[in-house]
Protein backbone atom coordinates (compact mmCIF):
# COMPACT_ATOMS: atom_id res chain seq x y z
CA UNK A 1 0.00 0.00 0.00
CA UNK A 2 1.07 3.56 -0.91
CA UNK A 3 2.62 4.98 2.44
CA UNK A 4 0.21 8.27 1.28
CA UNK A 5 -2.94 6.38 1.34
CA UNK A 6 -2.20 5.05 4.69
CA UNK A 7 -1.81 7.96 6.68
CA UNK A 8 -5.04 9.40 4.63
CA UNK A 9 -6.43 6.30 6.13
CA UNK A 10 -5.33 6.80 9.68
CA UNK A 11 -3.05 3.50 9.92
CA UNK A 12 0.11 2.32 9.12
CA UNK A 13 0.87 0.71 6.00
CA UNK A 14 1.72 -2.85 7.52
CA UNK A 15 -1.51 -3.63 9.13
CA UNK A 16 -3.67 -1.71 6.46
CA UNK A 17 -2.14 -4.69 4.08
CA UNK A 18 -2.23 -6.97 6.66
CA UNK A 19 -6.82 -6.24 6.96
CA UNK A 20 -6.53 -6.15 3.29
CA UNK A 21 -4.23 -9.07 2.24
CA UNK A 22 -6.17 -11.56 4.83
CA UNK A 23 -9.68 -11.10 3.47
CA UNK A 24 -11.15 -14.11 1.64
CA UNK A 25 -12.61 -12.16 -1.42
CA UNK A 26 -11.07 -9.64 -3.80
CA UNK A 27 -11.05 -6.50 -2.50
CA UNK A 28 -10.39 -3.38 -4.55
CA UNK A 29 -10.56 0.23 -3.58
CA UNK A 30 -11.03 3.19 -5.71
CA UNK A 31 -10.91 6.58 -5.34
CA UNK A 32 -13.41 9.69 -5.94
CA UNK A 33 -13.01 9.61 -9.63
CA UNK A 34 -13.26 5.62 -9.89
CA UNK A 35 -9.15 4.92 -10.19
CA UNK A 36 -7.93 1.90 -8.57
CA UNK A 37 -5.90 2.43 -5.48
CA UNK A 38 -5.42 -1.01 -4.01
CA UNK A 39 -6.35 -4.55 -4.64
CA UNK A 40 -5.27 -7.58 -2.84
CA UNK A 41 -3.61 -10.91 -3.90
CA UNK A 42 -7.54 -12.34 -4.30
CA UNK A 43 -8.00 -10.01 -7.12
CA UNK A 44 -5.13 -10.56 -8.95
CA UNK A 45 -6.20 -14.26 -8.75
CA UNK A 46 -9.78 -13.77 -9.56
CA UNK A 47 -8.90 -10.82 -12.73
CA UNK A 48 -5.77 -12.27 -13.41
CA UNK A 49 -3.62 -9.44 -13.40
CA UNK A 50 -0.80 -8.47 -11.78
CA UNK A 51 -1.15 -5.32 -9.06
CA UNK A 52 1.02 -3.24 -10.64
CA UNK A 53 -1.47 -3.42 -14.20
CA UNK A 54 -4.70 -2.21 -11.84
CA UNK A 55 -3.25 0.40 -9.69
CA UNK A 56 -4.01 3.98 -10.93
CA UNK A 57 -6.58 2.54 -14.09
CA UNK A 58 -10.15 3.01 -14.36
CA UNK A 59 -12.35 0.40 -12.32
CA UNK A 60 -14.27 -0.15 -15.54
CA UNK A 61 -11.22 -2.13 -16.51
CA UNK A 62 -12.66 -4.94 -14.71
CA UNK A 63 -15.90 -4.20 -15.81
CA UNK A 64 -18.15 -5.99 -19.15
CA UNK A 65 -18.04 -3.10 -22.53
CA UNK A 66 -21.87 -2.88 -22.02
CA UNK A 67 -21.23 -2.05 -18.38
CA UNK A 68 -18.44 0.45 -18.96
CA UNK A 69 -20.69 3.37 -20.21
CA UNK A 70 -23.07 3.67 -17.34
CA UNK A 71 -20.88 2.85 -14.85
CA UNK A 72 -19.84 6.74 -14.26
CA UNK A 73 -23.28 7.31 -13.51
CA UNK A 74 -23.56 4.90 -11.04
CA UNK A 75 -19.79 6.20 -9.33
CA UNK A 76 -21.39 9.72 -9.17
CA UNK A 77 -24.87 8.11 -7.81
CA UNK A 78 -23.39 6.16 -5.09
CA UNK A 79 -20.93 9.70 -4.27
CA UNK A 80 -23.88 11.81 -3.81
CA UNK A 81 -24.84 9.24 -1.05
CA UNK A 82 -22.16 6.93 0.15
CA UNK A 83 -23.13 3.66 2.19
CA UNK A 84 -22.83 0.04 2.31
CA UNK A 85 -24.90 -1.91 0.28
CA UNK A 86 -24.84 -4.66 -2.32
CA UNK A 87 -24.01 -3.13 -6.05
CA UNK A 88 -26.82 -3.98 -8.65
CA UNK A 89 -29.51 -5.34 -6.80
CA UNK A 90 -31.68 -7.50 -8.52
CA UNK A 91 -29.12 -8.01 -11.53
CA UNK A 92 -26.65 -10.06 -12.80
CA UNK A 93 -23.40 -8.99 -12.21
CA UNK A 94 -20.60 -10.12 -14.10
CA UNK A 95 -16.67 -9.16 -13.80
CA UNK A 96 -14.05 -9.26 -16.84
CA UNK A 97 -10.94 -11.17 -16.71
CA UNK A 98 -7.54 -10.56 -18.17
CA UNK A 99 -8.31 -12.78 -20.52
CA UNK A 100 -11.70 -11.26 -21.66
CA UNK A 101 -13.46 -14.33 -19.90
CA UNK A 102 -15.91 -13.23 -17.96
CA UNK A 103 -16.99 -14.06 -14.36
CA UNK A 104 -20.27 -13.73 -12.34
CA UNK A 105 -19.98 -11.71 -9.26
CA UNK A 106 -21.59 -10.34 -6.22
CA UNK A 107 -20.60 -6.80 -5.21
CA UNK A 108 -20.38 -5.33 -1.94
CA UNK A 109 -19.55 -1.24 -1.58
CA UNK A 110 -18.07 0.57 1.57
CA UNK A 111 -17.39 3.92 1.53
CA UNK A 112 -14.35 4.64 4.01
CA UNK A 113 -13.72 7.76 4.82
CA UNK A 114 -10.59 9.98 4.54
CA UNK A 115 -8.96 13.31 5.78
CA UNK A 116 -9.11 14.10 1.83
CA UNK A 117 -12.01 12.11 -0.20
CA UNK A 118 -14.48 9.27 0.53
CA UNK A 119 -13.12 5.94 -1.43
CA UNK A 120 -14.78 3.01 -1.66
CA UNK A 121 -13.68 -0.54 -1.11
CA UNK A 122 -15.89 -3.35 -3.00
CA UNK A 123 -15.74 -6.55 -2.20
CA UNK A 124 -15.99 -8.75 -4.56
CA UNK A 125 -17.25 -12.73 -4.49
CA UNK A 126 -16.86 -15.24 -7.29
CA UNK A 127 -20.04 -17.07 -8.01
CA UNK A 128 -19.00 -19.26 -10.99
CA UNK A 129 -19.68 -22.38 -8.64
CA UNK A 130 -22.74 -21.01 -6.78
CA UNK A 131 -24.23 -20.12 -10.44
CA UNK A 132 -23.66 -23.62 -11.57
CA UNK A 133 -24.88 -25.76 -8.20
CA UNK A 134 -28.10 -23.53 -9.18
CA UNK A 135 -28.11 -24.48 -12.80
CA UNK A 136 -27.71 -28.10 -12.18
CA UNK A 137 -29.99 -28.20 -9.05
CA UNK A 138 -32.75 -26.07 -11.09
CA UNK A 139 -32.56 -29.24 -14.39
CA UNK A 140 -32.73 -31.78 -11.67
CA UNK A 141 -35.80 -30.24 -10.65
CA UNK A 142 -37.70 -29.78 -13.94
CA UNK A 143 -36.79 -32.95 -14.88
CA UNK A 144 -37.92 -34.78 -11.56
CA UNK A 145 -40.86 -32.48 -12.18
CA UNK A 146 -41.27 -32.97 -15.82
CA UNK A 147 -41.38 -37.08 -14.99
CA UNK A 148 -43.76 -36.35 -12.45
CA UNK A 149 -46.70 -35.14 -14.73
CA UNK A 150 -45.30 -37.60 -17.65
CA UNK A 151 -45.69 -40.22 -15.27
CA UNK A 152 -49.30 -38.61 -13.77
CA UNK A 153 -50.73 -37.68 -17.12
CA UNK A 154 -50.02 -40.94 -18.91
CA UNK A 155 -52.15 -42.66 -15.99
CA UNK A 156 -54.88 -40.20 -16.08
CA UNK A 157 -55.30 -40.05 -20.25
CA UNK A 158 -54.77 -43.98 -20.06
CA UNK A 159 -57.94 -44.83 -18.34
CA UNK A 160 -60.44 -42.70 -20.25
CA UNK A 161 -58.76 -43.20 -23.47
CA UNK A 162 -59.16 -46.77 -22.87
CA UNK A 163 -62.78 -46.33 -22.24
CA UNK A 164 -62.89 -44.21 -25.08
CA UNK A 165 -61.32 -47.03 -27.37
CA UNK A 166 -63.60 -49.68 -25.89
CA UNK A 167 -66.99 -47.99 -26.29
CA UNK A 168 -66.03 -46.74 -29.94
CA UNK A 169 -65.28 -50.68 -30.80
CA UNK A 170 -68.47 -51.33 -29.74
CA UNK A 171 -70.43 -48.75 -31.64
CA UNK A 172 -68.43 -49.59 -34.61
CA UNK A 173 -68.29 -53.65 -34.48
CA UNK A 174 -71.75 -54.70 -32.12
CA UNK A 175 -75.02 -55.11 -33.11
CA UNK A 176 -76.58 -52.99 -30.16
CA UNK A 177 -79.89 -51.81 -29.29
CA UNK A 178 -81.01 -48.57 -29.04
CA UNK A 179 -80.50 -48.59 -25.17
CA UNK A 180 -77.40 -50.04 -25.59
CA UNK A 181 -76.06 -48.05 -27.77
CA UNK A 182 -77.46 -44.73 -25.49
CA UNK A 183 -75.40 -46.15 -22.71
CA UNK A 184 -72.32 -46.57 -24.63
CA UNK A 185 -72.71 -43.23 -26.30
CA UNK A 186 -72.95 -41.56 -22.39
CA UNK A 187 -69.58 -43.90 -21.63
CA UNK A 188 -68.29 -42.25 -24.41
CA UNK A 189 -69.23 -39.05 -23.44
CA UNK A 190 -68.49 -38.83 -19.72
CA UNK A 191 -64.96 -40.25 -21.07
CA UNK A 192 -63.92 -37.61 -23.36
CA UNK A 193 -65.20 -34.74 -20.43
CA UNK A 194 -62.62 -36.57 -18.03
CA UNK A 195 -59.94 -36.50 -20.82
CA UNK A 196 -60.76 -33.05 -21.68
CA UNK A 197 -60.34 -31.79 -17.95
CA UNK A 198 -57.31 -33.97 -17.92
CA UNK A 199 -55.68 -32.06 -20.21
CA UNK A 200 -57.33 -28.57 -18.85
CA UNK A 201 -55.80 -28.91 -16.09
CA UNK A 202 -51.91 -29.98 -17.20
CA UNK A 203 -52.60 -26.99 -18.93
CA UNK A 204 -53.15 -24.92 -16.74
CA UNK A 205 -50.59 -25.80 -14.49
CA UNK A 206 -47.93 -25.39 -16.46
CA UNK A 207 -48.78 -22.36 -18.32
CA UNK A 208 -50.11 -20.14 -15.56
CA UNK A 209 -51.70 -16.84 -16.73
CA UNK A 210 -51.35 -13.74 -14.47
CA UNK A 211 -54.67 -12.72 -12.98
CA UNK A 212 -57.04 -9.47 -14.79
CA UNK A 213 -58.03 -7.27 -12.09
CA UNK A 214 -60.96 -5.76 -12.57
CA UNK A 215 -63.78 -5.06 -10.03
CA UNK A 216 -65.99 -7.86 -9.29
CA UNK A 217 -68.65 -8.76 -6.72
CA UNK A 218 -66.75 -11.54 -4.73
CA UNK A 219 -70.63 -12.39 -2.91
CA UNK A 220 -72.39 -12.41 -6.12
CA UNK A 221 -69.87 -15.10 -7.44
CA UNK A 222 -70.80 -17.07 -4.60
CA UNK A 223 -74.11 -16.97 -5.16
CA UNK A 224 -74.10 -17.74 -8.65
CA UNK A 225 -72.17 -21.22 -7.61
CA UNK A 226 -74.16 -22.35 -5.20
CA UNK A 227 -77.61 -21.52 -7.56
CA UNK A 228 -75.91 -23.49 -10.55
CA UNK A 229 -74.87 -26.21 -8.09
CA UNK A 230 -78.43 -26.46 -6.28
CA UNK A 231 -80.39 -26.89 -9.81
CA UNK A 232 -77.75 -29.74 -10.94
CA UNK A 233 -79.09 -32.73 -8.67
CA UNK A 234 -76.65 -35.07 -9.80
CA UNK A 235 -74.03 -33.35 -8.08
CA UNK A 236 -75.96 -31.57 -5.23
CA UNK A 237 -77.57 -34.94 -4.26
CA UNK A 238 -78.97 -34.13 -0.56
CA UNK A 239 -76.59 -31.46 0.34
CA UNK A 240 -77.87 -28.95 2.89
CA UNK A 241 -76.33 -25.54 1.68
CA UNK A 242 -75.55 -23.09 4.43
CA UNK A 243 -74.76 -19.45 2.90
CA UNK A 244 -73.50 -16.69 4.92
CA UNK A 245 -72.41 -13.54 2.88
CA UNK A 246 -70.74 -10.33 4.17
CA UNK A 247 -73.50 -7.66 2.96
CA UNK A 248 -70.15 -4.83 4.13
CA UNK A 249 -68.18 -6.93 1.28
CA UNK A 250 -67.80 -4.22 -1.77
CA UNK A 251 -67.15 -5.16 -4.54
CA UNK A 252 -62.93 -5.03 -5.47
CA UNK A 253 -60.17 -5.73 -8.10
CA UNK A 254 -59.53 -9.58 -8.73
CA UNK A 255 -59.88 -11.42 -11.47
CA UNK A 256 -63.49 -12.92 -11.22
CA UNK A 257 -62.99 -16.27 -13.63
CA UNK A 258 -60.09 -17.43 -11.45
CA UNK A 259 -61.56 -16.81 -8.41
CA UNK A 260 -64.63 -18.27 -9.26
CA UNK A 261 -62.44 -21.48 -10.55
CA UNK A 262 -60.99 -21.58 -7.34
CA UNK A 263 -64.56 -21.23 -5.42
CA UNK A 264 -65.46 -23.83 -7.96
CA UNK A 265 -62.87 -26.65 -7.55
CA UNK A 266 -63.40 -26.10 -3.53
CA UNK A 267 -67.17 -26.94 -3.62
CA UNK A 268 -67.03 -29.35 -5.97
CA UNK A 269 -64.39 -31.32 -3.52
CA UNK A 270 -66.67 -30.76 -0.36
CA UNK A 271 -69.09 -32.06 -2.20
CA UNK A 272 -67.96 -35.16 -3.55
CA UNK A 273 -66.27 -35.82 -0.04
CA UNK A 274 -69.97 -35.89 1.64
CA UNK A 275 -70.97 -38.69 -1.42
CA UNK A 276 -74.02 -36.50 -1.90
CA UNK A 277 -74.77 -36.22 1.35
CA UNK A 278 -74.15 -33.61 3.89
CA UNK A 279 -74.04 -29.86 5.13
CA UNK A 280 -72.31 -27.19 3.22
CA UNK A 281 -70.90 -24.21 4.92
CA UNK A 282 -69.99 -21.30 2.68
CA UNK A 283 -69.32 -17.84 4.12
CA UNK A 284 -67.76 -14.58 2.82
CA UNK A 285 -65.97 -11.62 5.43
CA UNK A 286 -63.90 -8.45 4.69
CA UNK A 287 -61.88 -6.81 7.06
CA UNK A 288 -60.00 -3.17 6.34
CA UNK A 289 -57.58 -5.24 3.99
CA UNK A 290 -58.69 -8.49 3.27
CA UNK A 291 -61.53 -9.63 1.59
CA UNK A 292 -62.09 -13.46 3.15
CA UNK A 293 -63.98 -16.40 2.52
CA UNK A 294 -64.30 -20.06 3.72
CA UNK A 295 -65.45 -23.41 2.25
CA UNK A 296 -66.39 -25.96 5.07
CA UNK A 297 -68.13 -29.58 4.80
CA UNK A 298 -69.04 -32.17 7.48
CA UNK A 299 -67.43 -34.98 5.60
CA UNK A 300 -64.56 -37.24 7.18
CA UNK A 301 -62.09 -34.08 7.18
CA UNK A 302 -58.55 -34.23 5.99
CA UNK A 303 -55.88 -36.32 7.63
CA UNK A 304 -52.90 -35.05 9.28
CA UNK A 305 -50.77 -36.93 6.75
CA UNK A 306 -52.70 -35.40 3.94
CA UNK A 307 -52.86 -31.67 5.49
CA UNK A 308 -49.14 -31.18 5.16
CA UNK A 309 -49.44 -32.21 1.52
CA UNK A 310 -52.79 -30.89 0.22
CA UNK A 311 -51.59 -28.18 -2.19
CA UNK A 312 -49.02 -30.34 -3.69
CA UNK A 313 -48.94 -30.88 -7.40
CA UNK A 314 -49.96 -34.34 -8.25
CA UNK A 315 -50.82 -34.68 -4.45
CA UNK A 316 -54.51 -36.63 -4.47
CA UNK A 317 -56.80 -38.81 -1.74
CA UNK A 318 -58.93 -39.84 -4.44
CA UNK A 319 -59.20 -42.43 -6.96
CA UNK A 320 -59.12 -40.42 -9.48
CA UNK A 321 -57.75 -37.22 -10.56
CA UNK A 322 -54.61 -34.86 -11.61
CA UNK A 323 -54.01 -33.75 -8.38
CA UNK A 324 -53.46 -30.22 -9.40
CA UNK A 325 -56.66 -28.61 -8.49
CA UNK A 326 -55.75 -27.46 -5.18
CA UNK A 327 -52.43 -26.63 -6.62
CA UNK A 328 -53.65 -24.71 -9.56
CA UNK A 329 -55.85 -22.39 -6.77
CA UNK A 330 -52.88 -22.28 -4.33
CA UNK A 331 -51.15 -20.91 -7.29
CA UNK A 332 -54.14 -18.04 -8.39
CA UNK A 333 -54.43 -17.14 -4.89
CA UNK A 334 -50.72 -16.10 -4.36
CA UNK A 335 -50.77 -14.62 -8.25
CA UNK A 336 -53.50 -12.23 -6.12
CA UNK A 337 -51.42 -11.85 -2.78
CA UNK A 338 -53.59 -13.52 -1.16
CA UNK A 339 -53.40 -17.02 0.93
CA UNK A 340 -55.76 -20.11 0.85
CA UNK A 341 -55.38 -22.59 4.17
CA UNK A 342 -56.63 -25.92 4.97
CA UNK A 343 -57.98 -27.50 8.34
CA UNK A 344 -60.47 -29.60 9.94
CA UNK A 345 -62.82 -28.11 11.87
CA UNK A 346 -63.43 -29.42 15.66
CA UNK A 347 -66.27 -32.19 15.20
CA UNK A 348 -66.81 -31.45 11.78
CA UNK A 349 -65.18 -32.03 8.15
CA UNK A 350 -62.25 -29.80 6.39
CA UNK A 351 -62.14 -26.57 6.09
CA UNK A 352 -60.65 -24.13 3.49
CA UNK A 353 -60.41 -20.42 3.83
CA UNK A 354 -58.72 -18.04 1.11
CA UNK A 355 -57.90 -14.27 2.20
CA UNK A 356 -57.58 -11.89 -0.84
CA UNK A 357 -56.27 -8.56 -0.19
CA UNK A 358 -58.75 -5.50 -1.20
CA UNK A 359 -56.12 -3.81 -3.17
CA UNK A 360 -53.48 -5.06 -5.28
CA UNK A 361 -49.66 -4.81 -3.52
Amino acid sequence: MPAPLAADLGYSPDIYRLIIESAPNAMVMTDHEGRIVLVNAQTEKLFGYAREELIGRPVEILLPAQARERHQEHLKSYAAAPQPRSMGAGRDLYGVRKDGAQVPVEIGLNPIRTQSQTLVMAAIVDITERRELQRKLAQSETLAAVGAMATVMAHEIRNPLGSIVMAAKSLIGADLSAADREIVSDVLAKESQRLSRTLHDFLQYARPREPKRELADLNRTVTGIVKALQADREQAGRIEFQVSLDKGLAAFPHDADQVRQVLWNLILNAVQSMQGKGRLRITTAADARHAHFCVADSGPGISAQALEKIFDPFFTTKKTGTGLGLAIAQRIISAHGGRITADNEPGAGARFCVSLPLQPS
